[in-house]
């Protein structure tokens, strides 16, 4: 029993981290790094988990690892649920996928003596939101700390 629970855990671990940083590796270069957002990948993966999916992902994983006798639907998980987490390296669906889970539109900020209003906020992580303001092509990096609430 204890070698079963620790082969769910080992491969449901493996299976669902490399499928993770697949997933996540895909966004960070069509969505992050298509946008000039300057943070490194280690950054992005970690702040922007979320580490409620990692249990059933795990235990997903793991389980469909132990069943025996169906070699064929077996492969067939994993490939789909592969093809799953390579979407995202598809530039438009990587570019779609992350505005989905990172972008918030309509955010003012206040400055000393500046307003800065209706900037669209592309990713926000370790105090900064790194947003496009109307008119600028560049994205550009505000405290978090300067929005305004509305």
């Amino acid at each position: 029993m204890m070698v079963r629970i620790f082969t769910i855990l080992f491969f449901g671990t493996l299976f669902w981290l490399a499928f993770d940083f697949l997933f996540y590796a895909g966004l960070f270069v069509n969505y992050i790094e298509a946008h000039s957002i300057p943070i490194f990948y280690n950054e992005f993966f970690t702040d922007s988990q979320f580490w409620w999916l990692w249990i059933p992902g795990i235990f997903l994983y793991g389980t469909v690892f132990l069943v025996e006798k169906k070699t064929k639907e077996k492969v067939a998980f994993y490939l789909l649920s592969f093809l799953i987490a390579f979407i995202p390296w598809i530039p438009s669906f990587g570019e779609q996928i992350g505005r989905a889970l990172f972008s918030k539109g309509s955010m003012d900020y206040q400055f000393k003596k500046i307003l800065v209003k209706d900037a669209t906020i592309l990713y926000s992580g370790r105090g900064y939101d790194y947003v496009i303001v109307p008119g600028r092509k560049i994205t550009l990096r505000y405290p978090v700390k300067r929005r305004v609430k509305k």
